[in-house]
């Protein structure tokens, strides 16, 4: 909570994030640092949440009045099936997501991913997906909300990569019902990708985000120049993005998609909008080096 001064009492009310692992987060700095603007009594704290208890964590919400939570790696997905509505017919459609708001007891789940992701490729890189061919490295939660993003935005063709190919495929016929004009591929052979001719190449994989942990594709296999995002924030220069900037290409980490999304967030909880985002953006560049 650096660069805060919250004043903690028993009015104070409870956001936070849930995920694992979640040590890494950037959200509690953002969202604390926003409340402290707005002189909201609330704090935002990180939580650490096993594989099987998910389910306990959202009773957890409901028993102590939370008002609102953010969802990462790995519950995107598998959160839908703790919650008591998802407002929004598009929000409904991804199947994933990273916002829940309190309402009364009933908790309301939303997907700021989505747009957070397409803004931050218009802002961070001058990408517009429309008419474009896109490799998308993961088949997870946050992998889901980026390839119904590039599809709603008229994608004309995104290549699916995930280890477990069967998930990859699934996603694939999942989002293909809602967008038949979009052409959806699963490749099983990452090494034949770059004859594909991608126009961007997406990690929405975790790799990367462990120390001497191997970039999730080699972009020398790419037979031209393409844009690199990658949603990981933390480090700020994964292996990934370190060979995009050896190689010359526009790349961009996650950073600008976090700060989208959480606005997005914090409006939903507090109906605050105006210099949200602006502020969230300069909050992690003071503590994260550019």
């Amino acid at each position: 909570m650096s660069g805060t001064k919250l004043t903690i009492n028993a009015e104070t009310q409870l956001y936070g994030i849930l995920g694992n692992p979640v040590n890494h987060s950037l959200s509690p700095l953002i969202h604390n640092t926003l409340f402290e603007k707005y002189k909201i009594n609330a704090a935002y704290m990180a939580f650490q949440v096993e594989t099987n208890c998910l389910g306990l964590a959202f009773e957890a919400m409901r028993a102590m009045g939370m008002r609102g939570a953010n969802i990462t790696i790995p519950f995107k997905e598998a959160a839908v099936n703790f919650i008591d509505e998802i407002p929004e017919d598009a929000d409904r459609c991804v199947g994933a997501i990273n916002t829940v708001v309190n309402r009364k007891g009933r908790l309301h789940g939303y997907n700021t991913d989505v747009t957070g992701f397409l803004a931050a490729l218009k802002e961070e890189l001058g990408f517009n997906p429309e008419a474009k061919k896109i490799l998308v490295l993961g088949a997870g939660g946050a992998a889901r909300s980026v390839v119904f993003a590039l599809a709603r935005a008229h994608a004309d063709e995104i290549i699916i990569h995930n280890r477990t190919v069967k998930r990859a495929e699934g996603l694939s016929d999942y989002v293909s019902e809602y967008f038949p004009k979009t052409e959806i591929d699963v490749i099983f052979d990452l090494d034949s990708a770059g004859k594909k001719k991608p126009d961007l190449v997406v990690n929405a994989t975790s790799f990367g985000m462990r120390e001497n942990e191997a970039s999730p594709f080699n972009l020398e296999s790419l037979t031209h120049q393409a844009s690199v995002y990658d949603l990981i924030y933390t480090p700020v220069e994964t292996p990934f993005l370190k060979q995009a900037k050896k190689l010359g290409y526009p790349h961009a980490n996650g950073l600008g998609m976090l700060a989208a999304q959480a606005a997005l967030s914090f409006e939903l909880w507090t109906g605050k909008k105006e210099g949200v985002r602006e502020t969230m953006l300069a909050a992690l560049k003071q503590c994260i080096p550019s």
